[in-house]
């Protein structure tokens, strides 16, 4: 799944930045971003619509796209967030990081188990021996 979001930020989030060695790297990607904030968003935008419509993130209800953007960038931008050797990797690496740790899905979890039936009043109480038949 990781495979497709990176060819969709290939395309469209670096590719007017991207170099002759490869993807930049997340610093590189962020220097980016204060040069030109309006296409930092942008892209940020198209990636994060991709890692919702792929299922890979979950934003909840009443959060739109543009807060997820802001929100990814703030914690790209904040060292306490992730670790600085993140800054020196790809920056779709970063991206995911950021959108997965920010917007995770929920799994599916099984169901509760169904509740116990009601106790009989007439039966003694479970931590309790019955009474010897009668005879």
């Amino acid at each position: 799944m990781k495979k497709i979001l990176l060819a969709c930020a290939a395309l469209a989030v670096m590719a007017p930045a991207a170099s002759a060695q490869g993807l930049p790297t997340l610093s590189q990607f962020l220097s980016s971003c204060y040069r030109d904030a309006s296409a930092c968003k942008l892209k940020l935008k198209d990636y994060v619509t991709a890692a919702q419509s792929q299922k890979n993130i979950c934003i909840p209800d009443g959060t739109s796209i543009n807060e997820a953007v802001s929100d990814t960038l703030r914690w790209l931008r904040s060292d306490e967030t992730h670790p600085a050797t993140l800054n020196d990797g790809p920056f779709d690496d970063g991206l995911f990081a950021a959108t997965t740790t920010l917007y995770p899905c929920k799994e599916d979890a099984p169901p509760p188990p169904p509740p116990p039936p009601p106790a009989d009043p007439a039966a003694p109480p479970a931590d309790q021996p019955a009474s010897p038949p009668q005879q």
